[in-house]
């Protein structure tokens, strides 16, 4: 038997039996490719991956080893390791939920890798990192394939593959790979799209309750004072941080889905007692509650939407998430034209009941966080279910490899395993002690610190009120510079991909400053009023290139 379990034919001359090995594995011959399934044996060196740490590794030694050529002497370090001659590296097998050892294919490591290198969170601007791990892994894979196909045409031919036909089974395989892996981001279920659509509408809600408060402040309960319209929209970023406090604990007690409907159902009483309002004290009650579920969904989306998102999916999700959030800003503009009216005013307060009902519609076909159900019980019928539905899959052997991947990427993420039961304040001051985490804490509080302080919120909240006597249409500039939000969104998203945080925050933090200041001069008559507009402008497109999405 030949390395991939097939039999040798000696009976062919050496020259036609390897023009067709070769013309075998160049049109997809190499069954575990559209299979699934692992040729015996078939050897790894999970070793050369960096991070790995959910496969198990056992050595077995070549039984009939080959001369090294000089072709594979100036291979890479990684495959010269696995050229015959030396020691035989590992055959790599992962261990299932169950402790039923089952093989790997490359396709299946690389999908086991991912899982552990990408955080279960749908992150905005993740997608660059997704892109490389799948690309290292492919081309790691590919080498492994080379090699073995190399030693294939060895035991048949007695001659190993020159180096162009190397690079040429490579260069073919590593796409093969790369097609196979990026199947997750192009497979998108019915179950994935409705929790997407659910997640999505909650981001939208967000955003909306930003931005509604904007244009009808002279038009809601007429006569109000200044102080009662400033308490009803500052009220909202109060209940934020209850909610979002709230969420970190109900979420792992209750569930994603049993914290999602809590969220659902928060908007929707917020919505009905906004919409509803006999005076500014209503509007004060509901603001609070609808910021309580802007702070809830603010941290149930990102970890829902990951739990349930492949690992190639979860940086677009991310960003699909933040892009609600900017598009409800826009939105909220948008039906202001109609809407901020003395006579319509309520319509544009029930939008949030309105989504919170179709919401609610769609919520008996959500389905919970298989990683939460497995975290509770490895066991998980309904875990492995969901699996079943998210994925798409058919076969059992296929969720098990799938519930490993889950299994073992929780572990290999959770903060602690050892102290489970330790609480935030003690985790809290082990930090700032920590000599080498204490900067990095430091600087992440005081950029979160920044970007609320920033000015940001007076733009999104006041902006209508600014520009009265500034520019002929106040809501239009205001609905001008809820477009540009998104677009600066976008572009956002691709500077992410090219640049690094650090520089973006700083041009961010640079450029703000730099429009704050001219702001204030064309509002001492230095320049024409219509400049105000463009430095606003440039103010919102500087916070989202860096403290906004960062």
């Amino acid at each position: 038997m030949a390395s991939n379990g097939m039999p040798q034919d000696s009976g062919f001359p050496n020259d036609v039996e390897r023009r067709r090995l070769l013309d075998q594995g160049n049109n997809g011959g190499n069954q575990w490719y559209n299979t699934g399934i692992m040729p015996t044996p078939h050897y790894h060196y999970p070793q050369q991956i960096p991070g790995y740490g959910g496969v198990m590794t056992m050595t077995q030694p070549l039984q009939h080893p080959a001369p090294m050529s000089e072709t594979h002497k100036s291979q890479p370090a990684c495959m010269v390791s696995m050229v015959p001659g030396q020691q035989m590296p590992t055959k790599s097998y992962s261990v299932h939920a169950d402790g039923v050892p089952g093989y790997l294919t490359p396709i299946q490591l690389g999908r086991h890798e991912l899982y552990e290198r990408v955080p279960f969170t749908a992150v905005f601007g993740m997608q660059q990192k997704e892109r490389n791990i799948s690309k290292a892994f492919a081309s790691y894979a590919a080498d492994l394939d080379t090699l073995e196909h190399d030693q294939l045409v060895y035991s048949r031919t007695s001659q190993h593959l020159s180096a162009a036909e190397l690079n040429s089974r490579r260069t073919h395989a590593s796409l093969l790979l790369m097609d196979e892996l990026e199947m997750d981001a192009v497979l998108v279920t019915t179950p994935l799209i409705i929790a997407i659509f659910v997640a999505g509408l909650c981001q939208f809600l967000v955003g909306y309750n930003i931005g509604v408060m904007n244009s009808p402040s002279s038009v809601v309960f007429v006569g109000h004072s200044t102080f009662e319209w400033s308490l009803a929209v500052s009220v909202f970023a109060v209940g934020g941080p209850f909610g979002a406090i709230t969420a970190g604990t109900l979420i792992d007690t209750r569930g994603r889905r049993g914290a999602m409907a809590i969220c659902i159902y928060t908007f929707l009483i917020g919505g009905i007692v906004q919409t509803t309002a006999k005076n500014m004290i209503f509007i004060t009650v509901a603001r609070f509650i609808i910021g309580f579920a802007s702070g809830f969904s603010s941290v149930l989306v990102p970890i829902y939407l990951g739990e349930l998102a492949p690992p190639m999916l979860r940086g677009t999700l991310g960003t699909l998430a933040q892009f609600c959030l900017v598009t409800g800003i826009l939105v909220s503009d948008l039906l202001a034209f109609p809407f901020a009216t003395e006579k319509a005013w309520r319509v544009l307060f029930s939008v949030t009941a309105a989504a919170s009902v179709v919401q609610l519609l769609c919520f008996p076909f959500l389905i919970e966080s298989p990683r939460w159900l497995l975290g509770r019980d490895r066991d998980s019928r309904r875990a492995r279910y969901n699996i079943k539905m998210l994925r798409g899959l058919r076969y059992d052997h296929e969720i098990e490899i799938e519930v490993n991947h889950f299994v073992s990427a929780s572990h290999k993420q959770a903060c602690d395993n050892n102290e489970e039961h330790t609480s935030s304040q003690v985790a809290f001051l082990a930090m700032l002690m920590d000599k080498q985490i204490r900067k990095l804490l430091v600087c992440s509080l005081v950029l979160q610190m920044a970007q609320q302080l920033c000015g940001i919120n007076a733009v999104f909240y006041y902006s209508t009120m600014f520009f009265e006597g500034l520019i002929v249409s106040p809501r239009l500039g205001t609905t001008i510079v809820g477009g540009v939000n998104v677009a600066a969104t976008y572009v956002a998203l691709l500077l992410m991909e090219n640049t690094n945080r650090r520089t973006l925050i700083l041009w961010s933090a640079g450029g703000m400053f730099i429009s704050s200041v001219m702001l204030v001069v064309c509002l001492l008559g230095y320049f024409c009023k219509m400049a105000s507009l463009f430095f606003v402008i440039s103010f919102v497109c500087f916070f989202e290139i860096g403290l906004g999405p960062m």
